[in-house]
């Protein structure tokens, strides 16, 4: 059992690597219902073995490598699953992700930032569109709009954002 003071490094640690760790899921598992699962079932994995953490090591790095057996144990029970890599590809994806994590974490805030921004109308188009995951065709009608509008809408959106988020990361270069 933790103890009051580890429950709360615990607590510290997981709330950093969990946006880490839900993307570097979500970039393996097409399915998002299936990535929640398996970064829930991490959760609770490190969370059992937090007492045999080292200390000295970065944490995100031990949480990806307890979502990575989370992900080879999903892939063992699901048929379905879309991973279409070998075990020593995995290993390797998941080295390159933790060396990239922390400018992923950089751009995911100022992303963050640039679309509160927006005018509202703007928010409920791309929350429609990668939210809902609605097309084009959907959201005008919902709008009550055409789709060549949607689709140019968004376009312009997203550059909007990139220009924004490129402004705020400027040492980092283009993303």
């Amino acid at each position: 059992m933790l103890t009051n003071e580890q429950q709360m490094q615990f607590t510290r640690l997981w709330t950093e690597a969990q946006p880490v760790v839900s993307q570097y899921v979500d970039s393996l598992i097409s399915d998002s219902w299936m990535a929640r699962d398996i970064v829930q079932n991490t959760s609770v994995a490190l969370l059992l073995k937090f007492e045999q953490y080292d200390a000295t090591r970065p944490f995100i790095a031990w949480a990806m490598g307890v979502a990575k057996f989370e992900i080879l144990g999903s892939r063992r029970d699901t048929a379905r699953n879309r991973i279409i890599c070998d075990p020593d590809l995995l290993d390797q994806y998941t080295t390159a992700w933790a060396e990239i994590s922390p400018q992923l974490g950089d751009e995911a805030l100022a992303l963050r930032q640039c679309v509160g921004k927006l005018e509202t109308k703007q928010q409920e188009m791309l929350r429609l569109r990668y939210v809902e995951d609605l097309n084009s065709d959907k959201i005008a009608s919902q709008l009550g709009r055409t789709s060549t509008s949607i689709r140019t809408t968004l376009h312009r959106i997203r550059l909007a954002l990139r220009r924004c988020i490129e402004g705020q990361l400027p040492s980092k270069g283009a993303i």
